[in-house]
């Protein structure tokens, strides 16, 4: 694939986890490797395209400006994006899913469909792990955008601050991991709608490498990361628990958290690292280029309705 011109599509920036996670990591790594790729340049040369879910405006202009050429096309989406965004899923030679529940209702829609989660996301790799863990009285934290602030409200988690914009404390790319050791115990819900189940596992990845412990919801890509590093079953919270009766258990014992953070972040790095991350993301994009279907590509054209 070296000899093919590749460019990511995206009105997101490097402040944005996704499109940081996504795009701009990726194509880091992809520059390193001497692969021939560019973020939002080069389209009209370019051999692929991806589209990485941002702005809708921003993308329909050019996904359809390019649609009628001999491109491929690759709509990237990490997040229960419907409405108008579903065009971009049904009229993409690939969709490229966060995470499997995202990946199996959007089949429904374009059967050509991959599952790629997001690699660690961390300023430095080689940050130190969190010292004197203290959870028998634990400085309890949230990390995240504004948007997912609902749920900490109707859980009513107590002696919880947030990291966030204009959070408790505020949140920066460049202090967000230190910032989260400054806690014991981050807690990371989700509510079971398609929005919450669609989500990867980037926060609880990043946290436990950073040596800070998680609770969380025991959603399905939590469930997978925690199979993968060992990680309690205790400290998951499940439907109708309680957030602070289970953090109470932490703090008297009944719950135990045993955990070598030196091992889980060799674990994470083994399958997490943008390396890894990008070997898997040239795995499912070289494979599915070499399929490709030139009828089904016009056929789907043919009768687009925009």
């Amino acid at each position: 694939m070296k000899n093919l011109q590749i460019a990511f599509v995206t009105s997101g920036d490097e402040n944005a986890g996704s499109t940081r996670q996504r795009v701009y990591k990726i194509t880091k790594e992809l520059l390193n490797r001497g692969y021939n790729v560019s973020i939002n340049e080069n389209l009209r040369r370019a051999d692929i395209l991806i589209f990485q879910k941002s702005d809708y405006k921003y993308l329909k202009k050019r996904f359809f400006k390019y649609l009628f050429s001999n491109k491929f096309i690759i709509f990237d989406v990490d997040d229960m994006y419907v409405g108008d965004y579903l065009k971009l899923v049904k009229y993409s030679d690939l969709v490229i899913a966060g995470s499997q529940y995202l990946a199996d209702f959007y089949k429904k829609y374009n059967k050509n469909i991959a599952v790629l989660d997001d690699a660690l996301d961390v300023i430095d790799k080689n940050i130190e792990l969190k010292q004197n863990l203290n959870l028998d009285n634990p400085q309890i934290g949230w990390f995240g955008t504004t948007t997912n602030l609902p749920i900490l409200e109707k859980l009513q988690i107590k002696n919880l601050k947030t990291i966030t914009r204009g959070g408790d404390i505020e949140w920066s790319r460049e202090t967000v991991d230190y910032n989260i050791q400054k806690f014991d115990l981050i807690c990371i819900p989700q509510e079971k709608t398609p929005v919450g189940l669609s989500k990867g596992n980037c926060r609880m990845l990043k946290t436990l490498y950073i040596g800070v412990t998680d609770l969380v919801s025991d959603i399905t890509t939590y469930i997978e990361l925690a199979n993968l590093i060992g990680y309690p079953e205790e400290l998951f919270v499940k439907d109708g628990e309680d957030w602070n009766n289970k953090i109470e258990k932490i703090k008297t014992g009944e719950i135990k958290v045993e955990l070598d953070f030196n091992e889980v972040r060799q674990k994470i790095l083994s399958e997490y690292s943008i390396s890894a991350r990008t070997s898997a993301w040239l795995k499912i994009i070289n494979e599915a280029y070499k399929k490709q279907n030139i009828i089904e590509h016009i056929k789907k054209i043919i009768f687009i309705g925009v």
